[in-house]
């Protein structure tokens, strides 16, 4: 009797997600389903008593594509053989596009040697010969990717009208409003933090600025809106990295200044998929958005959020500021937050400040100027001292390459050898499998070859793999990297001065404590740091 490892593949539709989601539940009925199914053939079919079993579901994953985690975790066990018999409860739990469908059916498992069984289908792949089963199988696979698209529009179009009604149907909702406790897809006011909210809309109608805002707020020691989540719904994942040192920023007031859905207005639409079980989506136009007002009790009106969003454009943006260039320009990060520094280009002295000492009452971070001056001294002594190293790094490199060069061409030949012959392997086995699946070769012939050929790829493949190591090794120790930066320290040794393109040569960032406390992160590898260090 033959041997199988099966292989049990259980897929829970989004719907499904959803209704599990809703409940509270961690396993759907349709998980619980599709298990006992299988389990139930499997129990009564004698060839497959006492032979291991491994599981895999995925767990709110389209059918439309095979982009799906433990879809690919069965796949490597399959290639490694650690699986040859993959049962399903039917073919849309499998995938809904047909023709990848009936590519796993006529081309891959066949050629893998793996034994297909879709149980409320009736199909078992031991009972054709090369073929998906004939018509009816070619025919329920397109219904099912017709299915799918046809039940996609038909989601889409049923979201569309309850947007159009006022409905909320997005996830999480922002701060100052919750989901109403009885009437479904409604909101209303969350007293404790919508009162923030006012109290943000009331300062910026006074005229202060948003970093004014949030300094105030952090004065005031006001929850931030992500703690607050976490605070309200502890069990959750979202803002699960918040802390309690997080402060307020310009951006937080920001995003609560231009939320329409306080003045009592629903927001749908803002973004779309491209596709069919699409896992990416772009941003709607604001004029293509659907906009209901009047649809819950407002926190601020809608005269109040226009004249609190005219003062804010009124602020110079961001984006109109003229960008200034200096010598740690991307580089120069906060070691106690590891946010960006803000460079500050006073005439006397230059400095930088972390921003989140600005809005935070307690911090890690530094509080004090950080001068350019004595920063940019402490980078430009670094790299003299790498660019002391110029002429020993060319004669070691010189070395090196004159030894390790003949090594690398013999490995080159040795693995371009190999592929050359795995790649012949390869198409025989494939050409074996179509006389086969035609008739020209008798079953016992075609799995002795094939079996004879599987041993045969396996010893080349681990063979190459092992060369391409040697390769890599000799090839890190030759050192192309070092080549590069011996062109950099060379072009720069002469210059007199800092400059950002020299600093971005040589270093990914520069984390600074204090004016006393500077760490310097290189782009060099670590197969590189350790040549530097070798003699």
């Amino acid at each position: 009797m033959a041997f199988y490892s099966l292989g049990i593949y259980i897929r829970l539709s989004q719907a499904d997600f959803d209704l599990a989601k809703k409940e509270g539940k961690t396993e759907s009925e349709s998980i619980s389903h599709q298990r006992d199914l299988i389990q139930r053939y499997i129990q009564s079919n004698p060839e497959f008593a006492g032979m291991p079993q491994q599981e895999f579901f995925d767990d709110g994953f389209s059918g439309t594509n095979f982009d799906r985690p433990s879809f690919e975790r069965m796949l490597d066990k399959i290639r490694i053989g650690e699986i040859n018999c993959v049962i399903v409860k039917d073919f849309s739990r499998f995938g809904r596009n047909y023709i990848e469908l009936g590519d796993y059916l006529e081309r891959i498992f066949p050629f893998l040697g793996v034994r297909f069984i879709s149980i409320n289908d009736q199909y078992d792949s031991n009972d054709y010969k090369g073929t998906t089963g004939g018509l009816d199988v070619v025919m329920k696979n397109i219904l099912y990717d017709y299915y799918s698209k046809d039940l996609s529009v038909k989601v889409s179009t049923a979201k569309r009208a309850k947007m159009k009604r006022g409905e909320y149907i997005g996830g999480h909702v922002p701060f100052g409003l919750r989901k109403h406790p009885s009437i479904k897809n409604k909101l209303e006011l969350d007293p404790e933090a919508a009162g923030i909210v006012r109290h943000v809309f009331e300062l910026a109608i006074n005229g202060m600025k948003t970093a004014e805002i949030a300094a105030q707020l952090n004065e005031e020691e006001v929850v931030t809106p992500g703690a607050y989540f976490q605070k309200t719904h502890p069990d959750t994942r979202k803002f699960r990295n918040t802390t309690e040192q997080m402060s307020w920023n310009s951006t937080m007031v920001l995003k609560i200044l231009q939320q329409e859905m306080y003045y009592g207005a629903v927001v749908g639409h803002k973004r779309k998929g491209t596709e069919v079980g699409w896992k990416h989506s772009i941003a709607v136009p604001k004029d293509e958005q659907v906009i209901v007002e009047g649809m819950h009790e407002s926190i601020v009106t809608k005269e109040e959020f226009l004249k609190a969003n005219e003062v804010v454009r009124k602020m110079k943006s961001p984006s109109s500021r003229i960008a200034r260039d200096y010598p740690l320009r991307t580089v120069a990060r906060c070691a106690g937050c590891g946010r960006a520094l803000q460079y500050y280009p006073r005439l006397k002295r230059p400095y930088y400040l972390c921003n989140s000492s600005k809005y935070a009452v307690e911090t890690v971070c530094c509080q004090e100027k950080m001068y350019e001056d004595v920063i940019n001294e402490a980078v430009w002594q670094a790299l003299q001292s790498l660019f002391a190293l110029s002429d020993e790094l060319s004669g070691r490199l010189k070395k090196k390459k004159a030894a390790l060069g003949n090594d690398q061409e013999a490995y080159r030949l040795s693995i371009a050898e190999m592929q050359r012959k795995l790649t012949k392997l390869n198409t025989d086995k494939f050409a074996n499998m179509d006389r086969y699946m035609s008739g020209e070769m008798d079953k016992t012939v075609y799995l002795k070859l094939r079996s004879e050929m599987d041993q045969q790829i396996a010893s080349l493949s681990e063979s190459i793999t092992a060369l391409e190591r040697k390769l890599q090794a000799v090839q890190a120790e030759a050192s192309d990297e070092a080549s590069t930066v011996l062109v950099n320290i060379k072009k720069y040794a002469g210059e007199k001065q800092l400059t950002n393109e020299m600093v971005l040569a040589f270093i990914k960032k520069v984390l600074i404590t204090d004016g006393e406390h500077i760490e310097i992160q290189w782009n060099f590898s670590d197969v590189f740091l350790q040549y530097l260090k070798t003699e």
